[in-house]
């Protein structure tokens, strides 16, 4: 990962650096897992699971992120060989999945040249097994499944004191309520009471499955220090470059993984699994060239409107498409590249102008008369837009619900390239923090089917 900062070919130098410093351990005896330079979060990783002095660590962090490498097999040698802790248990979802994590750190104490050469004395003392690896330095590390009793054991004189719970849970088992509070008392009353009552350490690794899981729950127990990183914070910049150098490469993942796994396992969003208004076996796509080919019968944009270039405002929103007969019905093709931006009213109306001179004559422009949106409107009408003013008669979900069935049935399609935020909006309604898009895609879709639960109001002074 970096230049290290000691003199490599000196065993004691290396004993004394891996001794006092985890990431050196790394860096010095697993190089060949970190390969790529560091992000920032790593440094701040590092020093979160190194820390003998936080009881508590929880850690989301993004697929691929290094999260598990460092807390589930670079922890436990380090520990064990130093003898910072003497009896590290590492727990998993299932006993699959433990094992391998356990078949990891036994590989590297029997193959890693350099780690044997620098702690000759770590052969076991007994029989190795699958879950269990006692070293001959008095060293205990154990492993166990979800749900196994942990509370009451010893080795020797120590209490478990450190303890890894990585990945608790699956997809499947958080979607019960009865499965979530299960995982809880368990944690409660085995992980928990099993520590050693001083110096011991609590590392829980995982994802937002849901927001009543485990990771959940413990986000709000003060004794927790809690690190996230996402692939794409906040502001739109990638945290680990070294690994997604660009755009581009975001986009090729997202394509490998799909769009829900996408928002869950990289931006770590909730994506409601039950429940979900919109799933992603209900998106039909199209290639984008098909779009030079097709035949408009007419078309439409829906706008969803905030006028506002305040960093903390809702994003203005045009997403536009046109309908095509196909198959004996109506078909339409969602336009890639949806306008989704902070404005002012004067270049919203611009903009919205720009959109219609896009789309085939006689279309129209949907967009919600309600507050501040009225007075965007009536200037656009001014300025001779087909405005088609959609006074809504419920909720934002209802509406979708609504939308969703011409979605479901094939009847919308969306293109391969170019509607990747909409879609995550769409997948991700009601756990996103913005949903403009979606907004605006509602709008278009119920006024162009003409199913809008809505009084269209066509005069200016109806507005």
């Amino acid at each position: 990962m970096t230049t290290l900062p000691i003199d490599i070919g000196n065993q004691a130098e290396r004993r004394y650096a891996a001794q006092e410093s985890f990431v050196l351990f790394c860096l010095i005896y697993l190089g060949h897992y970190f390969t790529l330079p560091p992000a920032d979060f790593h440094h701040e990783l590092v020093d979160l699971l190194s820390d003998p002095n936080e009881y508590g660590a929880e850690i989301i962090g993004f697929r691929g992120s290094a999260k598990s490498t460092f807390g589930s097999l670079a922890l436990p040698l380090w520990a064990a060989l130093t003898k910072k802790y003497r009896f590290p248990i590492l727990i998993n979802d299932t006993t699959e999945q433990l094992k391998l994590n356990i078949a990891n750190i036994r590989y590297e104490l029997e193959t890693n040249e350099l780690l044997k050469l620098d702690f000759p004395n770590i052969e076991s003392v007994n029989t190795w097994t699958a879950t269990n690896l006692l070293l001959s330095n008095g060293v205990r590390i154990l492993g166990r499944s979800r749900g196994q009793k942990i509370r009451g054991m010893r080795h020797r004189q120590y209490r478990p004191d450190l303890i890894i719970v990585d990945d608790p849970e699956d997809l499947e088992w958080v979607q019960k309520k009865e499965n979530r509070d299960k995982t809880e008392r368990w944690f409660n009353s085995e992980v928990i009471p099993a520590q050693s009552e001083s110096g011991a350490k609590t590392v829980v690794i995982g994802n937002m499955l849901h927001t009543d899981a485990l990771m959940a729950r413990l986000k709000k127990r003060s004794v927790f220090k809690l690190i996230e990183f996402p692939l794409v914070d906040e502001q739109g910049h990638i945290t680990w470059t070294a690994k997604y150098p660009d755009q581009a490469s975001l986009d090729r993942q997202r394509e490998k993984v799909g769009t829900t796994a996408w928002l869950r396992e990289y931006l770590l969003k909730v994506v409601p699994e039950d429940g979900a208004v919109v799933e992603e076996k209900d998106i039909v796509k199209y290639p984008n060239a098909a779009l030079a080919e097709l035949i408009p019968k007419n078309g439409g944009a829906g706008n969803d409107l905030a006028i506002s270039e305040k960093t903390s405002a809702d994003y203005t929103t045009f997403v536009s498409g046109i309908m095509v007969a196909e198959g004996g019905r109506d078909v339409l093709y969602v336009h890639p590249f949806p306008i989704n931006e902070r404005m002012d009213l004067a270049r919203t109306v611009l903009t919205a102008g720009i959109v219609m001179k896009s789309l085939p004559v006689g279309s129209k422009l949907y967009g919600e008369a309600v507050a501040y949106q009225r007075a965007a409107l009536r200037e656009m009408q001014k300025k001779g837009l087909p405005v088609v003013a959609m006074i809504p008669i419920a909720d934002k979900r209802a509406r979708l619900e609504t939308a969703a069935i011409y979605i479901k049935n094939g009847q919308v399609k969306f293109s391969e390239q170019g509607c990747e935020d909409l879609l995550m909006q769409l997948l991700g309604f009601g756990v996103e923090s913005h949903d403009d898009l979606v907004d605006a895609l509602v709008m278009l879709i119920l006024g162009i089917f003409g199913k809008q639960p809505a009084r269209v109001v066509a005069k200016v002074d109806k507005l």
